[in-house]
C-alpha cells in the first residue's frame, strides 16, 4: 500500500516551473518553429538551453535532427546532461561566443534567452555566424508591457510586473525586449524577418502555468531581493489565493516569436570577422 501511495504521489507532484513554461505553449511554438521552416533531419542549436526542457522536446519532436545545446550556467548543464538524451551535444559556452564553427547550422533558436541579456545583438550576431546560409534564427521571448489579459483583475499586478522588470534589469536583462526582437535581427544582417504572437489560455494550460507570477517561487526570489517587503508577499499570496477562488478565474498571456534568414553568399557580421576561440567543452 506504501508503494502504491508513493507512486500515486509522486505522478500527482507539480512539474517544476520551467517544465511548465514549455509544456504550456509548446503546441504553438512548435507549429511556427515548423512555418519557420524548422524540419526533422536538420542541424540545431539551442542558445541558452537551461535544464534542458525545451530542448528535450525538440528532441522528441525531431528525432532525427542533430542538436546542440549551450548553456553557461554549471547548474543548468548538468540539469540539461541529466535530462537531455545522449546524441544531443552539450556546450558549455556563453550565448555570445559559443565557439562554435562558422557556417555549420541550419537553425538557431534563442528561447526566453533574449531577455535576460545585456547585448542581445552581439548573440544575433552570434547566430548569424554559425548558421548555414539559408539558415534561420528564431527567437521566442516576452514584453511585458504586452503581458496578457487576467480576469477578475488583480490591483497589484502592474506594480508587481514593473518589479519583476526591475529585477531583470538589475541582473543586465531586459522584460520589454519583445518589441525589438524584429530590429535585433535586422541589425545582425538577417532577411525575410517575420513576427508573430501567440496566445497561451488558462483554459488549454491551466491558471498556474499560464500565470506563476504570483506563485510561492518567483515571489520568494522578489523578496530575496529586496524588491517586495514580508507584508506585500503576504498580501500577494492572499490575491492568488482569491483569484484561484474566484469562479470562472483565467489569464492569457501573449509570446513573441520572430525569425530571420541568413542570406546566400552572407558573410559573418563585422564584429564577428577574426574572431576565433578554443574548441568547446562538450559531453
Amino acid at each position: 500500500m506504501w508503494l502504491d501511495r508513493l507512486i500515486r504521489k509522486r505522478a500527482e507532484a507539480p512539474r517544476d516551473y520551467l517544465e511548465q513554461q514549455v509544456e504550456r505553449s509548446w503546441s504553438k511554438e512548435s507549429r511556427n518553429l515548423e512555418s519557420f521552416g524548422l524540419a526533422d533531419g536538420m542541424s540545431i542549436a539551442d542558445l541558452g538551453c537551461g535544464p534542458g526542457h525545451f530542448t528535450q522536446r525538440v528532441a522528441e519532436w525531431l528525432p532525427n535532427a542533430h542538436i546542440t545545446a549551450i548553456d553557461s550556467d554549471p547548474k543548468m548543464l548538468q540539469l540539461a546532461r541529466e535530462r537531455l538524451p545522449k546524441h544531443v551535444t552539450i556546450v558549455d559556452a556563453q550565448a555570445d561566443k559559443s565557439g562554435l564553427p562558422d557556417n555549420a547550422f541550419d537553425f538557431v533558436i534563442a528561447r526566453l534567452l533574449f531577455q535576460h541579456l545585456r547585448d542581445p545583438l552581439a548573440v544575433a550576431r552570434e547566430a548569424h555566424r554559425i548558421l548555414r546560409p539559408g539558415g534561420v534564427f528564431a527567437i521566442i521571448d516576452v514584453d511585458d508591457e504586452l503581458f496578457g489579459v487576467v480576469d477578475p483583475p488583480i490591483r497589484a499586478l502592474p506594480r508587481l510586473l514593473a518589479k519583476y522588470g526591475r529585477l531583470q534589469a538589475k541582473r543586465g536583462g531586459n522584460r520589454h525586449v519583445g518589441r525589438s526582437l524584429p530590429r535585433f535581427l535586422r541589425d545582425a544582417g538577417f532577411t525575410d524577418r517575420r513576427i508573430e504572437c501567440i496566445a497561451i489560455h488558462s483554459d488549454d494550460a491551466g491558471l498556474a502555468a499560464t500565470f506563476p507570477q504570483l506563485d510561492p517561487a518567483p515571489l520568494r526570489a522578489l523578496r530575496a531581493a529586496g524588491e517586495l517587503s514580508r507584508l506585500e508577499v503576504l498580501s500577494l499570496e492572499s490575491a492568488r489565493e482569491k483569484f484561484l477562488a474566484a469562479h470562472e478565474a483565467f489569464a492569457i498571456v501573449l509570446l513573441f516569436m520572430a525569425c530571420g534568414v541568413k542570406p546566400a553568399g552572407a558573410s559573418a557580421p563585422p564584429s564577428a570577422v577574426g574572431e576565433s576561440s578554443a574548441p568547446p567543452a562538450t559531453d
